[in-house]
């Protein structure tokens, strides 16, 4: 990875969706059992589990984050074992049915291939085991929709690779997974063209 992917993104993205915590906060403190995050980034997240948690497992392909990871990890006061690991979210290194909950926040815009990885969010995920989301997609509205994907290109290259058109909604949906609840709604305290959310919580059936 560039010296921009490893040290000058990860705290621009970490400052620039500082209007999602408190709601990111929230849906986290709904997992339980024994947890995968993917993408766990610099471990922003790691602070926000409640003790319904057994394990704490966090898969991230960039190295040089997850060293601040795991710096997060130390330092998380609800004691709660965490295991971070590099690897790829598109063929995730753990058996079927191996976790109660896969946490996916502001992630599915960025991996390659998103299919892939929400096959593998179902396959090692347990029969009525959940998946905690929140992702920012394509607008429902054509005029910003037609803007973003105008824009696409450029925002990934600068962004390292994130994506503001995906419909994730019916990514998971093709997965296999059935929504309990989902809240798609545009965010007031970020930039129109991640403003688009989708929020709640998946079964895998």
């Amino acid at each position: 990875m560039s010296f921009y992917e490893d040290h000058i993104f990860p705290p621009v993205m970490e400052w620039a969706t500082k209007g999602f915590r408190r709601q990111i906060a929230a849906l986290i403190a709904q997992a339980q059992g024994r947890v995968l995050e993917i993408g766990a980034g610099i471990g922003a997240n790691l602070g926000y589990y409640s003790p319904a948690v057994e394990e704490i497992v966090g898969i991230e392909p960039v190295e040089a984050m997850l060293e601040k990871a795991r710096r997060m990890a130390d330092s998380a006061s609800h004691g709660i074992p965490v295991r971070l690991t590099a690897g790829d979210a598109r063929d995730l290194p753990f058996a079927d049915a191996e976790f109660d909950t896969v946490v996916a926040c502001l992630v599915f815009c960025t991996i390659p291939q998103p299919e892939k990885a929400a096959q593998e969010a179902f396959r090692v995920l347990k029969p009525g085991g959940k998946l905690v989301f929140f992702e920012h997609v394509a607008s429902p509205h054509r005029t910003t929709r037609a803007v973003q994907n105008r824009l696409n290109p450029l925002w990934r290259k600068v962004a390292c690779g994130c994506e503001i058109n995906r419909d994730t909604r019916r990514l998971f949906e093709q997965a296999g997974f059935v929504y309990d609840s989902i809240d798609d709604f545009i965010h007031p305290k970020v930039p129109a063209l991640v403003a688009p959310i989708i929020t709640g919580i998946a079964t895998r059936p």
